[in-house]
This record gives structure tokens, C-alpha cells and sequence, in this order.
């Protein structure tokens, strides 16, 4: 679509990525000093500073742009907890949504929208000439904008009892670097108490276990997603090059590749703030051993999709009837599909999601009148079926979501359609899919375990062990991982 948005080029090792050397200068001189300042009162000025600094080495443009949003919100939270009046403590919500969401609307889906109604009318024979602007779109606004979102809301719904009154905590509660640009969404009512008080003492175990949930975010990412994008990227970039093999191959490697890149990311952060001592939400939940797409949904982006549940699908009746579930889903989805990106295959992709979890719906409604009843092995192998299943049907739904546009979507459906299966001469992505497969592996082992319930008899074992696992991880790392600075793929968003 011509009037897309665009997102600033950040595949280049000079932005402010986890991967990139400039974040390791970044996070070392940070850390020296966080224990510097740790506990005097320029601690929350610094970790304020800190966090700009890095959002600002993207593009110094976005700061303005995030302060404006923070100020906005902070000066309405306050109206919206000490006004009694309930029509003006409504009027400062409202502020607040449309301030934060007109922002978003602009920078974000203005060029989509006039784009998508110039095609419309000119098929209806009605030119009104290019409305299209130039616009970058700010890194992790979509992230920031919904934190904000829930803090304002919250404060109106009494979720949150007391506003945050210093200006500064507020700022450094929305820009805290480890999640601000590709989050997890971060709720107020969790972060800003950990933001109010000063650095606590942190136990050496807790430290630890924050370095392992960094380490295994960086085998996701440069170990598993940045192989898998070397296969990924090809198919789709020339898709009339490869046959139905290959792209259903390609469609199972993006699978893999968004897993590692976002999960990846997600603990990265979460161990970054653990390791300073700050407590954020799980993002992920092994969701390729989901059994159906509700289960999915509780696994995937764990904080946008409860965000969702709170703030759009339950205000609007949540499942009191079948019939506002059907119509709240449906919405939900499309919602969540929009929020992804200014494209329709976004929509796309969401319309699709919404659409098999009312099947799933219908189809759980039928087995409950079943009499078929199963167990022991039978259980088991029922459930790995399902488990197939559902990654299956997820990752030929992924196709519209890594899809420049609809065109490409169509050309690889026909592909596929046409049935070709045979194997190709000469590919040239052998050792990226030697690579996928090693990493792959160890992935869905320990993701295997952890859903066994290992993890807590892993967290159990002495520091030597984990210390020999970590490193045996890196060693694995370094000689199997990509080390090309693949963008994370949810900076766009």
C-alpha cells in the first residue's frame, strides 16, 4: 500500500539494539552508573536520562514526541483521581484517549486509511488526487502509547488508587528502557511502586536467574530468528522462485523466526530489569505446545492480549451471551490485527485468528455433548495432536502477517496450491536451515521440559550447574548463531 508509514531503517548496527554495540556500551556504562547512584536521590534522574539517551539515539525526534504523550497522561491522571465530579473526571479520560490514540492515528494508520479511501473512491470513479504524507513512524509508540492507555484508564476505574504526583517517576515509569520499545506492556500498578521506591538490595540468585532469561533471549534471537530470517526473508522477497515445499518450509522457519525474535526480545528486557532489580509481567508461554487458539492467546504476547481482555473485550460484554462473544471476538481480533501494523494483511491476519477461535467455540461445544471420553495414552497422544495442530494452522496464518501486501499472500497460496512438493536444486539457504534445525531442537527441548515442569527443578540446582548450562548455551551461540544485526521484528509496531 502506497501510503504506508514507514518505519525507520533499523537493521544497521548503529541503532540502539539489544544485539548491537552500541547497546553493549550502553547497558555497561548504564550499569556502572546504576551502582554509582543506586542509592542516592539522582538515582530516578539518571535512570530517567538513561532511558532517553537510548530511545533518543534511534531518532532524537521521537523524544519529543514521547515526552509530549507522557506530560499529556501525567497531567490527566492527576485530574482524573482529584476531581469528585464524575462528568469532568470523564472529560480528562477522554483528554487522554484522544490525545494518545489521535497520536497513534497520525503517525501510525493516517496514511493507510487515506490511501485505502482514495482506491476506494477511484473505483468508484471519484479522483481526489494523492492525500498521502511523509511521515516515520516513532519506534515503540504503539507500546508506550498503550501503557499510557492503561494508566489513565485504570485511575478512572479505581484499578489504580492513588495517581503518581512526581512528574519525573511518571516519565521514567513510561521510558524505562528495557521494555520501551517493543515492551511487554507494562500496567502501572505494577511497575510505578518499583519506580517510587529506590534500588533494593538484590539477591545474587535473583541476579543470576535475570542473566539466564538474558542469555536465553539472545540464543532465541541470534541463535534461532536470525538463521530462520535468512530462509524467511528469501522466500518472501522472490516468492515465484520456490515451489510448495519450500515455502511451506519458509512458513514454519517464520514461525520459528517471530518466536525467537519477540520472545527473545521479551526476555531480554525481563532480565535486564531483573537484573537491576525491577519485576516485569511473562510475555511468553512455550505457545507452540498450545492445544487451541484461546490456549495460544494465553501464551502469545501474554500482555497485549490480557491488555485487550481488559480494556476493549470485556468493557464491551466479554462473553455474557454467544452472541456478544461472536461479535466482541471478532472485534478484538481486528483490533489486534490493526494494532499491529497500517496494512491489510494485518487485518488480514486478525480476521483469521478471530475466526478459528469462534470454530474452536462451535467445536468445543460439540464435544461437550459427546460421549467419547478419553485417557491415559490415548490422552497424551490426543493432546500431541492437537499440539501439531494448532501450530500448523497458526503458521499458515503467519503468511498474511510476514506479507508485504495481499499480492504476495495470493502468489504463495497459489504456489502451495499447486502442489509442487518436489525438492529443489541448489539451495542456497542449506546452512541457515542446517542451523534452524540445531537451534530449533534445543528450543523446543527445553521449551519441552519447562512445560513438564523443569523449569522449578532447574531454579532448584546450584549456581556451578546453571553457570555450565549458560555457557554451554553461548558455546552453542557462537558457533551456530546469525550474526548479521537482523532488526527485531516488532520494532515496527
Amino acid at each position: 500500500m502506497r501510503g504506508r508509514a514507514e518505519a525507520p531503517s533499523i537493521s544497521a548496527g548503529g541503532m540502539m539494539s539489544f544485539t548491537s554495540l552500541n547497546f553493549l556500551l550502553f547497558i555497561t556504562v548504564f550499569s556502572a552508573g546504576f551502582m554509582a547512584l543506586a542509592r542516592t536521590r539522582a538515582f530516578t534522574p539518571f535512570l530517567l536520562a538513561a532511558s532517553y539517551i537510548f530511545y533518543g539515539y534511534w531518532d532524537y525526534r521521537f523524544c519529543g514526541l514521547l515526552a509530549l504523550s507522557t506530560f499529556i497522561d501525567f497531567y490527566c491522571g492527576l485530574k482524573i483521581a482529584d476531581s469528585t465530579d464524575r462528568q469532568t473526571r470523564k472529560l480528562y479520560l477522554f483528554i487522554s484517549l484522544g490525545a494518545n490514540l489521535g497520536m497513534l492515528f497520525y503517525f501510525k494508520y493516517y496514511n493507510f486509511f487515506a490511501d485505502s479511501a482514495e482506491i476506494a473512491l477511484a473505483s468508484l470513479g471519484i479522483e481526489i488526487g494523492r492525500r498521502t504524507l511523509d511521515i516515520l513512524l516513532p519506534v515503540g509508540i504503539s507500546f508506550y502509547t498503550f501503557q499510557n492507555l492503561s494508566y489513565g484508564i485504570d485511575l478512572y476505574t479505581g484499578e489504580v488508587k492513588q495517581p503518581e504526583r512526581s512528574l519525573m517517576r511518571y516519565a521514567t515509569f513510561v521510558a524505562f528502557f528495557p521494555q520501551l520499545v517493543a515492551g511487554p506492556i507494562v500496567r502501572a500498578r505494577d511497575l510505578l511502586p518499583q519506580i517510587q521506591q529506590r534500588p533494593r538490595d538484590i539477591p545474587f540468585q535473583e541476579r543470576f536467574a535475570g542473566l539466564e532469561k538474558v542469555i536465553w533471549g539472545y540464543f532465541l534471537k541470534i541463535g534461532l530468528a536470525d538463521n530462520a530470517a535468512v530462509v524467511v526473508d528469501a522466500r518472501f522477497h522472490q516468492p515465484e522462485f520456490f515451489n510448495a515445499l519450500q515455502h511451506l518450509i519458509g512458513l514454519a522457519c517464520f514461525s520459528l523466526q517471530i518466536y525467537g525474535d519477540f520472545a527473545g526480545y521479551s526476555l531480554i528486557a525481563i532480565g535486564l530489569a531483573q537484573i537491576f532489580g525491577y519485576t516485569m509481567c511473562d510475555n511468553f508461554a512455550r505457545p507452540y505446545f498450545a492445544t487451541g487458539m484461546r490456549d495460544f492467546w494465553r501464551r502469545w504476547h501474554i500482555s497485549l492480549s490480557t491488555w485487550f481482555r481488559d480494556y476493549v473485550y470485556v468493557p464491551m460484554g466479554g462473553s455474557r451471551t454467544r452472541w456478544l462473544r461472536i461479535r466482541n471476538v471478532v472485534i478484538t481480533m481486528l483490533i489486534s490485527g490493526l494494532w499491529h501494523g497500517a496494512n491489510w494483511t494485518f487485518v488480514l491476519w486478525g480476521a483469521l485468528h478471530g475466526g478459528l477461535m469462534l470454530v474452536e467455540d462451535g467445536l468445543r461445544r460439540l464435544a461437550a455433548v459427546s460421549p467419547l471420553r478419553l485417557g491415559g495414552p490415548a490422552l497424551a497422544a490426543g493432546r500431541l495432536v492437537m499440539v501439531g495442530l494448532v501450530f500448523a494452522v497458526v503458521t499458515l496464518t503467519w503468511l498474511p502477517f510476514r506479507a508485504d501486501n495481499l499480492q504476495t499472500v495470493w502468489t504463495i497460496l497459489g504456489i502451495i496450491a499447486d502442489g509442487d512438493f518436489g525438492l529443489q536444486q541448489g539451495n542456497q539457504q542449506a546452512s541457515s536451515l542446517l542451523r534452524v534445525a540445531v537451534t530449533g531442537l534445543i528450543v523446543l527441548l527445553v521449551d519441552a521440559l519447562v512445560e513438564r515442569g523443569a523449569g522449578r527443578r532447574y531454579a532448584g540446582t546450584n549456581v556451578v550447574a546453571r553457570s555450565m548450562a549458560c555457557s554451554a548455551l553461548i558455546l552453542v551461540m557462537l558457533l551456530f548463531g546469525s550474526f548479521a544485526n537482523h532488526a527485531f521484528i516488532y520494532f515496527q509496531f
